[in-house]
């Protein structure tokens, strides 16, 4: 039977804090996703560099400002360019002293003589890059590169390889990948800082993460504007948005937004206020505050023991209510959780395969939800799975900041695919 997909168009327009201009590129670009079984984040790889390209492969990620890379293990550059710390971009983004700085690599450094290495510079633009997944920071460096993507001009086929402008990222060291994928090579931010990949190359992108991994199926980063056309949906899927106030933070670089209310299969969920929210590709699952939990977890139950599923006694970390998959089951059939978001009432619906994890060595499906710590932050993060199979827009540069958000059900296998059409697939 066909899988029921989610389509989840969640479209946000942010204002920089650090540029006032939009660029304007000639095509939407395209990027394959892939979801690491092992550590189950969402990586892509990326072309950079000229006289000798190389693919690097890059965790990405809503959070962080700007784009790291480790700059010593086979890139070398005609086109790299390190960022001074003297240069008006590297104020924009706190510097280390470059005296404070220090090189990453002695060996690459000590060879290069007088060609420019990546991440070798006497006065570079020193910072901090912050690794999400392990949470810690390394001494980096500004820099600057030519990236390359493919295009897609009709929104059909792949058209002509893309060469961007020089593109600013961090190059880091071999020690700051903890936690990450075997092959990757850095973390990719898609957030709102003026750094950020999309920010630098277009005011809009859009990111559907997989729900399978590698060996079975991809998803997309999509750098540009829609219009969305999603088989078998005939219109222009951006027809169909709800608008939804977003929360605009200038401390942050992330996407908050509030939940106004949760349901589950009709019946509310008692809230005594809205729930800040977030979204994040680093969080496996949806983290849900302390107080809130609980009764989440008891109306669930309820919910599924009037459906007939059976609770385990197997218990499976870090989840805390499993069900026994029973001949018959479906996850069409499991109880539907609606969350209430902003004030115009937008609905984001989460169907059974994105609420619902399935555990095959121990034959049972566990409640994709997580209880988060008591350190007296209320705050909801949606987690990557429950993102899978959904198409998340994000606009960017523009006065008023917004959340788009459109329901609706597909019946398709993999990942919802997007296309462009028209002349107005171009980036704006």
């Amino acid at each position: 039977m066909d899988r029921l997909h989610l389509l989840f168009l969640l479209s946000l327009s942010a204002a920089s804090s650090a540029v006032a201009t939009r660029p304007s590129k000639p095509h939407a670009l395209i990027q394959t996703v892939i979801k690491d079984r092992f550590t189950n984040l969402y990586f892509t790889s990326i072309d950079i560099g000229t006289n000798i390209t190389v693919s690097l492969s890059l965790v990405i990620d809503l959070s962080q400002p700007y784009t790291w890379l480790d700059c010593f293990s086979g890139y070398s550059s005609s086109s790299y360019t390190p960022i001074d710390f003297d240069s008006a971009k590297c104020k924009l983004n706190n510097p280390t002293s470059p005296l404070n700085v220090p090189k990453p690599d002695w060996v690459v450094c000590s060879s290069a003589g007088a060609e420019v290495k990546p991440g070798c510079h006497d006065h570079p633009c020193g910072i901090n890059p912050y690794n999400p997944v392990d949470n810690t920071s390394r001494a980096g460096s500004l820099s600057e590169d030519v990236m390359f993507f493919y295009s897609i001009p009709d929104g059909l086929s792949f058209g002509s390889r893309f060469k961007s402008p020089p593109v600013t990222f961090a190059c880091v060291g071999r020690r700051s990948f903890e936690g990450f994928p075997s092959e990757a090579q850095g973390l990719l931010s898609l957030s709102r800082n003026a750094l950020s990949l999309p920010s630098q190359l277009s005011s809009k992108f859009a990111l559907c993460l997989p729900s399978t991994t590698e060996d079975s199926g991809f998803g997309d980063l999509f750098i540009g504007g829609g219009p969305y056309f999603f088989p078998p949906l005939r219109e222009d899927a951006s027809s169909l948005f709800t608008t939804v106030s977003l929360i605009t933070d200038k401390s942050s670089d992330e996407y908050f937004f509030e939940v106004k209310s949760i349901e589950i299969d009709g019946s509310w969920l008692p809230l005594e206020n809205s729930i800040l929210s977030k979204l994040s590709t680093v969080t496996p699952f949806t983290v849900l505050p302390r107080s809130i939990y609980e009764r989440f977890v008891k109306e669930f139950r309820a919910k599924a023991k009037a459906k007939k599923m059976v609770e385990a006694e197997t218990m499976v970390s870090p989840f805390e209510v499993c069900y026994r998959v029973k001949k018959g089951f479906k996850m069409e059939d499991v109880p539907l959780i609606d969350l209430t978001v902003g004030n115009s009432g937008g609905r984001w619906r989460i169907y059974g395969w994105n609420s619902m994890v399935v555990v095959k060595k121990e034959g049972v499906v566990c409640l994709a939800f997580v209880e988060g710590g008591g350190d007296g932050e209320e705050m909801m993060v949606i987690g990557g799975y429950q993102m899978e199979d959904n198409l998340v827009s994000l606009l960017l540069f523009e006065d008023i900041t917004l959340l788009v958000l459109v329901l609706d059900q597909l019946k398709q296998t993999g990942v919802l695919k997007l296309t462009f059409r028209d002349g107005s697939s171009s980036f704006a």
